[in-house]
């Protein structure tokens, strides 16, 4: 029972050990490919920068409301399905369980064949 405990104990210890090491090499690897930016003495091109990325993002807002309220105002059903939407419960189940016995034999015919 001893021994069950301590192969238990040896092989949390190693996963553990392995964990630390991948752990320090993500961050070895992370260290050595970063790009250092350089650093504006006058700081103007940060400015401009900064000012068109937040232009760029709300122009990008804009747009995603427009579509947004556009396919608002547009329907992808056809006539047939809307004409059908003012139909009760009881009348859908009935419609659904008519095709279901019409798909039914049509199944069992070409099973057979």
């Amino acid at each position: 029972m001893i021994d069950v405990l301590w192969i238990s104990i040896i092989g949390a210890g190693l996963v553990f050990l392995g964990l630390a090491i991948l752990w320090l090499l993500m961050d070895l690897l992370v260290r050595a490919t970063r790009i250092k930016r350089k650093e504006d003495t006058l700081g103007l091109n940060s400015d401009l920068e900064k000012e068109k990325d937040l232009q760029y993002k709300q122009k990008a807002a804009a747009a995603s409301v427009a579509v947004s309220i556009a396919l608002l105002n547009t329907s992808f059903l056809s006539s047939r399905k809307k004409s059908n939407q003012g139909m009760s419960s009881w009348q859908i189940s009935h419609r659904n369980q008519q095709i279901h016995n019409r798909v039914k034999p049509i199944y069992r015919n070409r099973v057979i064949k």
